[in-house]
């Protein structure tokens, strides 16, 4: 059964059908979890036939057991826009899962580090440091950083890219627990006890928290980031980010994790992880995606949208790469 030929299910059942395959997969072999799947499925007809039509599907649900956490369920589980984006999101999260690979962090040593800076990646590069105050820190792709710890204070320089910070207590401090700083062109954040992403680009700062407290200093009142809250600072100011279409941490497990993301948007993600041209074809720029890509292989998932898309690739050489119609 191809995915495209799906029952005609109620949503309602359809998305409690994925949320069950998903909880089975990556939950393992739990008697108890199970049990509870069982009896779903025989309260009623259309879950029986819902949970076959998943499992007879050609999206590859049998990995989704290396998917860390609740990425795939917060992929599936959170659309809201109908039946035929629920298909695609199944279709891409299983090609997602398909081109995996290996996932994990690059520890070459040949990564060239800018001149005066204390850490930086490579195009397509994630790595992570445990800094001396307990502090686990993650950059991802073409990310450099700078760091300055005195008696007083501990300062991460984000120069540009993305980082993951996790901070550290710092018990060895002789003067107690130092205060936490993050600056960047567009910033300057106080972290509070937290785990937070923090992303630069030209256009400004992204901060998501995923717990603990953040305060964003320098913009007039100070503003206070709380667990599971996304801000954008700019030039005018900071902006809480209601609705994402792209999952702001699970670069640090070598995934994107996109949620009705504009194909172009995709695309220029997609572009930051390798070298040279990667473009989308304005007339298929509109084009929405759902799904887990791994970050490994980015060719592979590339090639992975033209099987669920009416898109393909046009390759002239390895590096310059078009999306276009089909």
């Amino acid at each position: 059964m191809s995915l495209h030929s799906l029952p005609e299910l109620p949503d309602s059942v359809l998305d409690q059908a994925i949320s069950w395959l998903v909880k089975i997969e990556s939950g393992g072999s739990n008697p108890g979890l199970l049990e509870a799947c069982q009896r779903w499925r025989q309260a009623d007809a259309l879950h029986e036939a819902a949970w076959q039509a998943l499992r007879q599907s050609d999206a590859t649900f049998h990995g989704l057991a290396a998917l860390p956490g609740t990425v795939a369920s917060d992929t599936l589980q959170n659309l809201n826009s109908g039946r035929h984006s629920r298909r695609h999101a199944i279709k891409l999260l299983g090609m997602g899962l398909v081109v995996s690979g290996v996932a994990g962090w690059s520890l070459r040593e040949s990564t060239w580090v800018p001149w005066g800076a204390d850490y930086a990646t490579g195009v397509g590069e994630r790595r992570q440091f445990m800094l001396n105050d307990g502090t686990r820190l993650q950059l991802n792709t073409a990310s450099v950083v700078d760091v300055k710890f005195t008696a007083r204070h501990r300062l991460i320089g984000l120069r540009r890219g993305e980082i993951f910070i996790d901070t550290g207590k710092d018990n060895a401090a002789p003067d107690g627990r130092r205060s936490f700083w993050v600056s960047t062109p567009h910033a300057r954040l106080q972290a509070i006890g937290t785990a937070f992403a923090v992303r630069d680009d030209h256009q400004g700062t992204r901060v998501r928290v995923e717990d603990g407290v953040v305060a964003i200093h320098g913009q007039g009142e100070q503003v206070l980031i709380a667990a599971a809250e996304e801000y954008v600072i700019d030039a005018n100011g900071s902006h809480r980010v209601d609705v994402s279409s792209i999952n702001a941490s699970a670069w640090t497990r070598g995934q994107l994790v996109a949620k009705r993301m504009l194909l172009r948007d995709l695309a220029a993600e997609l572009a930051r992880y390798r070298h040279g041209w990667l473009r989308c074809d304005p007339d298929i720029a509109q084009l929405e995606v759902s799904g887990v890509f791994q970050l490994d292989d980015i060719d592979r998932a590339l090639s992975a949208l033209s099987d669920s898309l009416p898109v393909r690739l046009e390759r002239f050489t390895p590096l310059w790469t078009r999306i276009v119609a089909r």
